[in-house]
């Protein structure tokens, strides 16, 4: 049964009891992320998830590392470009005890001068790893040209100009501007007492409303550029604008990236290895946002085979565009993914994550039903009225060493 209650001041609680489980996963999550943040403020959101790990007024970060470790489970974080996330599955008997960490980690953070800077060297390792996966690399060039000089394009691990321009007091501000209830959600799935989990959230109770910052929609640029890096193969990227979530035309977006290189017999997937053994893999993904999205296709290859590669891309996006997709593709490409979303109601994480995307995106829990019948309408023609759109502006990406 799913209950959504709201504090005083706008904080919003959504669970989804199961009394026949004997685990639960429990969210914190902000709407904070890479959009939330000025020209100097790059990074923030994630250097601040990693710092409110290190203390608390009532608790140093070795007491609450041992803590989620005596709970086992799984405890992580995450930030993006809309939302950050704290989030556990544990035995449900800690519950209360996980979500009382979160709230203290945010409401009561009291990281010192050495815990600042040991961190910051830490982000700047994964600064480090992330320049050394080419695909990595490539998709956040990809989205830096397409929303250049925006708060959406920016990286979300930050750049080593802000970080190292960063302190503690301007962390600790940060943490103060984004602490604002109306953006804060719990939510908890599995075996859980939803009055409990109000209990526990008394702390939330006394953060002041106030109002953020608004931030304009990212504005898309068609482009064209290569990222001069050390790599083995050629890799290529094709980044196009998406719809944002809730759109109408979002099931047909999400059904179109299948079909070109969702699964093993996607169109991509079937002409660039299958056929040829040009690639590897080959991958389409579509990140909606609340006023804009993102398409990309991704793959890599050696440097001799990158035109080919390419070609064969356009061909196939071409035919898509002209003709639409075949009957029979778009039937399996709907039926796989109406059963992914029947198979993440086993997973208390996935529906936790749900429930947040949901109500953060539609301000409504959208039913199972509703999201099945949703896919069960998509035709052809609206595949080919999404495609034709996204393929006008699509903007093409190369990484690897410079051509000579």
């Amino acid at each position: 049964m799913i209950t959504i209650s709201q504090l005083d001041n706008g904080v919003t609680i959504a669970t989804s009891a199961s009394s026949h489980r004997q685990t639960a996963c429990v969210g914190l999550w902000l709407k904070n992320g890479a959009r939330n943040q000025s020209d100097t403020q790059t990074g923030y959101a994630h250097f601040l998830e990693h710092l409110v790990f290190k203390e608390t007024t009532r608790h140093t970060g070795r007491q609450l590392a041992e803590q989620f470790e005596a709970m086992g489970g799984e405890i992580n974080a995450e930030t993006g470009r809309e939302l950050t996330s704290f989030h556990g599955t544990v035995p449900s008997r800690f519950c209360s005890e996980i979500l009382q960490l979160f709230i203290e980690m945010l409401t009561r953070a009291a990281f010192d001068e050495n815990d600042f800077r040991l961190e910051r060297d830490v982000v700047l390792q994964e600064l480090a790893m992330l320049r050394d996966d080419p695909e990595e690399a490539l998709e956040d060039f990809g989205t830096e040209q397409v929303w250049p000089r925006q708060p959406m394009g920016r990286q979300i691990l930050g750049d080593l100009e802000s970080l190292a321009n960063s302190s503690k007091e301007i962390l600790y501000d940060y943490l103060d501007s984004v602490l604002i209830p109306e953006n804060i959600m719990i939510v908890a799935t599995g075996k859980i007492d939803h009055e409990q989990i109000l209990r526990d959230c008394k702390p939330l109770q006394d953060i002041t409303s106030r109002q953020q910052p608004g931030c304009a929609a990212p504005r898309f640029i068609q482009t064209q550029s290569h990222l001069d890096i050390d790599a083995g193969q050629r890799h290529l990227l094709w980044v196009m604008p998406a719809v944002p979530c809730s759109h109408r035309q979002q099931p047909a977006c999400d059904i179109a990236s299948y079909i070109l290189a969702g699964g093993y017999d996607s169109y991509l997937y079937q002409a660039l290895r299958e056929e040829t053994g040009l690639v590897y893999s080959v991958d389409s993904r579509v990140d909606h946002y609340s006023d804009a999205g993102l398409w990309f296709i991704q793959t890599n290859t050696d440097s001799e085979h990158a035109d080919k590669v390419t070609q064969t891309v356009v061909t196939i996006m071409d035919k898509l565009v002209s003709k639409g997709p075949d009957k029979n593709d778009l039937d399996k490409a709907r039926k796989h993914l109406q059963s992914s979303l029947v198979l993440e109601q086993d997973d208390l994480e996935s529906e936790m994550d749900r429930l947040a995307r949901d109500l953060f995106y539609s301000g409504r829990i959208i039913t199972l039903d509703e999201k099945l019948r949703q896919f069960e309408q998509v035709t052809p023609e609206d595949i080919r009225n999404i495609v034709l759109p996204a393929w006008g502006r699509v903007s093409h990406f190369t990484a690897g060493p410079a051509s000579r």
